[in-house]
């Protein structure tokens, strides 16, 4: 069982890092793409292990690539495609992707249906696991953005109170004055 495991990591990185190659990754970002794919054919195996279900474990896998490119990118800064790309290759449903096509050719046309319906599943889970992280991290930005700008807001005020607390100078005494009562003699 270890050794399987062992096994699926080492082919899932490498034919990573060999597709990245392909693709011109930069060589500083080879081993993080290679690690990118790695995590999420890991996490498509292990959730295919739990639930034996394909659509459930490429979302899943396709959120945890999502996460870690998204972070990875940020702190190589590199565009978020040189890292998605090749990690989701070892996702891609190339095997049902052949069978529609081969059972399409030899006439068998329920069969290649059924293929077809399996490459459309397995497409779409992965399109809504990166388009869940993608809106996920917008929103957590946004959310950033305005508590920003509530700080800003916020000592922005506190700095003009402060100031015009400064610049208020005592109000000068008034002089009183007697008043004489005046009567008019006409």
């Amino acid at each position: 069982m270890l050794l399987s495991i062992l096994e699926q990591a080492c082919l899932s990185f490498f034919g990573t890092v060999a597709f990245s190659t392909i693709l011109n990754v930069p060589k500083r970002a080879l081993i993080y793409c290679g690690l990118t794919g790695t995590s999420g054919w890991m996490t498509y195996k292990f959730f295919m292990y739990l639930f034996n279900e394909i659509i459930v474990a490429n979302f899943m896998a396709a959120i945890v690539i999502g996460i870690l490119y998204m972070q990875l990118s940020r702190r190589l800064r590199i565009p978020v495609i040189i890292l998605n790309t090749p990690a989701i290759l070892p996702l891609v449903p190339g095997n049902a992707a052949y069978l529609f096509v081969r059972y399409a050719v030899e006439g068998d046309y329920v069969a290649s249906v059924q293929h077809l319906m399996t490459v459309f599943k397995v497409s779409g889970a992965i399109v809504f696991g990166f388009m869940f992280i993608s809106l996920a991290e917008q929103q957590i930005r946004r959310q950033r953005q305005e508590r920003a700008r509530r700080q800003l807001k916020k000592k922005a005020a506190k700095a003009a109170q402060h100031e015009q607390s400064k610049k208020r100078l005592p109000l000068p005494k008034t002089p009183k004055f007697k008043i004489k009562n005046r009567t008019s003699k006409d």
